[in-house]
C-alpha cells in the first residue's frame, strides 16, 4: 500500500467524490415537489397533488401510446360532461380539460426533442385557420364579455379542447392498428348510452336526477340533450359498422358490428328530435352508397321487424307521439323570429360580430314578428349554430370556424382516387366519417350544442378525416408559424 494512502485510511476519513449537478437538481426538485404535494393536500387539494404525482407517470404513458387518451376520453367524458356531483367534476377536469392537452403536449415535447419514433404529420392552413378562430374567439371575450372567466371556460371546454382531440388525431395519423385499438371504447360508448337511454324510460329513477331533463319525452343518456345524443351514437355506429367489414373477423363479431349501428338508429328514433331523424336519414343514405349490398339486406330484414311491430301494438303510444313531433309546425316556426335576428344582428356588425356567447344578449332587440308565420312573444335562444356564429363573430369567426371543414372537402374530392377502394383505411371509411359530418350539420342547423362531449366528437371525426386524406395525398410543407407544434422533423 502507498505511503501516501495508509495515514489516510488509518486516521478513519471516508473517501469523497465529486457530487454531479444533475443529481443535486433532481434532489431540489423533488424536495420542491414534495413540498408542494405536502401543501396542496393539507389545504384540502388532495386531487390536485395526485394530479402532480401522477403526470411523470403519465407523461411516460401518453408519449409511448398517445391513442389511448382518445379511448379515455370516449369512455369517461360522456359520463361526467353533464353532472351536478362534486367529485365527478373533478374528474371531468382532469379527463376533459386536462387529458387532451396534455397528451398533444407529449405529442409536442417528444416530437421537438426528438425522442418519439413515431412520425408526425405536417400541420398546414386548416390548423391555422383553427389558431385563428381561438385568437378572434378570445378577443372577442375580451372586449365585449360582461362575465370574462365563465366565457373563456365556455370556449375552453367547447373549442379548444376539441380541437386538442383533432390534433392529437391529426398528428398521429393513426393506422389500421390504432383504429382497431379504438373500436372497444366505441363500443362502449353506444352500448352505455343505448342503456342509458333505454333506462330513462322504464326506469329513471336509476340514473342521475341531472340526467333526467326529457325523461319520459326524448332519449339523452348521459348527455341531457337528445341531439348531442344522436349525433355520438350515429357516430359510434358509423365507425364499428366499417370494421365489421374490414379485416377477418369472425362471423360473430360482424353481426355484432352490424346490431350495434342498427341500435344506434334505433336510439335515435327515440330521440323524437326531427333533426336527428332527418341527420339519421342521412347517414343511411350515405351508408348505402358506401355499402349498397349491405344496405339492401339491411332494408330486407328491417319490412318485417318493422310490420312485426306495428301489428302488436308495442309502440303505438311512441309511434302516436312521433306522429305529433313531425306534423307539429308550432316549435318548428316559433325559431323564425330568432333567425331573423341572428341574419339583422349580421346586417347590423358584419365583420367582427357582436360578441362570442353574446347572442341571448342582444338579439332580443332584433327579433319581430316574420309575417303572418310566427311572433317574438317570448324570447327564444338560438337553434341555428351557423347563424349564431355570424350573428356573435361576424364574418371573421365565421369563415375561420368553417374554413378546417371546407378544406377538407375540398382536399377529400382531389384526393378520392388516390385512396383505395377496400382496405383497413378506404373510401367506405372516409364517406363514413363524412356521413358524421354531415350529421353535425344538419343538426347544428337545429340547435346549438352546449353539451361539450359533442363538439369533441365533431372535430375528433375531422381529425380522423384529414388524416385519412393526408395520408394518400404528397407531402407538404408545413405552415410556418405550426412547425413547432409537432412538425419539426
Amino acid at each position: 500500500m502507498p505511503d501516501e494512502v495508509a495515514p489516510r485510511t488509518l486516521r478513519g476519513r471516508i473517501p469523497t467524490r465529486r457530487i454531479d449537478r444533475s443529481t443535486v437538481n433532481w434532489s431540489l426538485a423533488a424536495i420542491l415537489a414534495g413540498l408542494v404535494v405536502a401543501n396542496l393536500v393539507a389545504a384540502g387539494y388532495w386531487y390536485l397533488a395526485l394530479g402532480l404525482l401522477l403526470a411523470g407517470p403519465m407523461f411516460v404513458v401518453l408519449h409511448r401510446y398517445p391513442l389511448i387518451a382518445i379511448s379515455i376520453w370516449l369512455v369517461l367524458a360522456p359520463l361526467v360532461a353533464v353532472t351536478d356531483d362534486v367529485g365527478n367534476r373533478k374528474i371531468f377536469w382532469l379527463i376533459h380539460r386536462s387529458l387532451p392537452v396534455l397528451t398533444l403536449g407529449a405529442i409536442a415535447v417528444g416530437s421537438f426533442l426528438g425522442i418519439s419514433d413515431r412520425k408526425i404529420a405536417k400541420l398546414g392552413w386548416p390548423e391555422v385557420m383553427m389558431g385563428g378562430y381561438l385568437v378572434a374567439s378570445v378577443l372577442s371575450i375580451l372586449y365585449t364579455s360582461d362575465a370574462t372567466l365563465a366565457t373563456s371556460y365556455m370556449l375552453y371546454d367547447r373549442v379548444f379542447v376539441p380541437m386538442c382531440l383533432y390534433l392529437i388525431v391529426r398528428l398521429l395519423s393513426p393506422d389500421e392498428r390504432d383504429l382497431r385499438l379504438l373500436l372497444p371504447a366505441v363500443a362502449f360508448l353506444l352500448v352505455t348510452q343505448s342503456v342509458f337511454g333505454l333506462l330513462s324510460w322504464v326506469a329513471p329513477g336509476s340514473l342521475p336526477s341531472v340526467w333526467l331533463a326529457h325523461a319520459g319525452e326524448r332519449t339523452t343518456g348521459s348527455l341531457r340533450d337528445p341531439n348531442v345524443y344522436s349525433v355520438t351514437v350515429l357516430f359510434a355506429g358509423l365507425f364499428l359498422l366499417h370494421r365489421a367489414f374490414t379485416g377477418s373477423h369472425s362471423r360473430w363479431v360482424r353481426l355484432g358490428a352490424v346490431a350495434l349501428f342498427v341500435l344506434a338508429l334505433v336510439m335515435v328514433f327515440f330521440t323524437f328530435s326531427r333533426a336527428a331523424w332527418l341527420a339519421g336519414l342521412v347517414a343511411v343514405v350515405m351508408v348505402a352508397f358506401a355499402y349498397p349490398k349491405f344496405a339492401r339486406r339491411l332494408a330486407i330484414a328491417a319490412v318485417p321487424v318493422v310490420l312485426l311491430l306495428l301489428a302488436s301494438g308495442v309502440l303505438t303510444h311512441q309511434l302516436d307521439y312521433a306522429y305529433e313531433r313531425l306534423t307539429s309546425e308550432d316549435s318548428a316556426l316559433s325559431r323564425l323570429p330568432v333567425l331573423v335576428a341572428a341574419a339583422r344582428m349580421f346586417e347590423a356588425k358584419p365583420v367582427t360580430g357582436w360578441g362570442y356567447e353574446n347572442f341571448d344578449r342582444y338579439s332580443r332587440r332584433f327579433q319581430g314578428r316574420v309575417g303572418d308565420l310566427a311572433s317574438a312573444e317570448k324570447p327564444h335562444a338560438s337553434h341555428n349554430l351557423y347563424f349564431t356564429i355570424l350573428a356573435e363573430q361576424g364574418v371573421i369567426g365565421f369563415v375561420l370556424f368553417l374554413g378546417p371543414p371546407a378544406y377538407w372537402m375540398v382536399r377529400t374530392v382531389k384526393r378520392w382516387g388516390s385512396v383505395p377502394r377496400s382496405g383497413g383505411i378506404d373510401r367506405r371509411l372516409l364517406l363514413l366519417m363524412w356521413a358524421a359530418i354531415a350529421v353535425f350539420v344538419i343538426v347544428n342547423n337545429f340547435v346549438v350544442v352546449s353539451v361539450t362531449f359533442g363538439p369533441g366528437v365533431y372535430w375528433l371525426t375531422l381529425g380522423l378525416i384529414a388524416s385519412i386524406v393526408d395520408r394518400y395525398g404528397p407531402a407538404r410543407k408545413p405552415v410556418r408559424p405550426w412547425i413547432a407544434v409537432g412538425a419539426v422533423p
